[in-house]
């Protein structure tokens, strides 16, 4: 079920457009000025979920001091966050993390009505 809602609330940004996908987010050190310009450039304004692959110090710390800028490991994805903030920030590695913890809609059994798998 948890699945389920995580597909139609990521279906639901993609089709507004509201998910960045870039090639790999990372920075050379940790400062929040640098993070801020790269914010800025792929978002233009509005808060940003960025999702991560797994630990990218300089990237987590960079966005610590920014009030609409949220960092968390792709597998730790959740309702509250997809929807709290206006754009994802995606890496295609974090893209991969997440399409083999949710799977593609061709991996799961339906059930029928009467709850029982075909």
């Amino acid at each position: 079920m948890r699945r389920a809602a995580l597909r139609s609330a990521l279906s639901a940004k993609a089709s507004n457009e509201d998910i960045v996908l870039v090639d790999d987010l990372s920075l050379d050190g940790p400062k929040t000025s640098g993070m801020k310009a790269v914010v800025q450039a792929l978002v233009s304004g509005g808060s940003a979920l960025v999702l991560l692959p797994g630990r990218n110090e300089n990237v987590e710390k960079s966005s610590r001091n920014l009030a609409d800028v949220k960092t968390l490991h792709a597998n730790y994805l959740n309702i509250r966050d997809l929807l709290g903030y206006d754009k994802i920030v995606l890496p295609l590695a974090a893209l991969d993390v997440i399409t083999n913890f949710l799977g593609d809609d061709d991996s799961f059994v339906e059930a029928d009505e009467t709850g029982e798998e075909e």
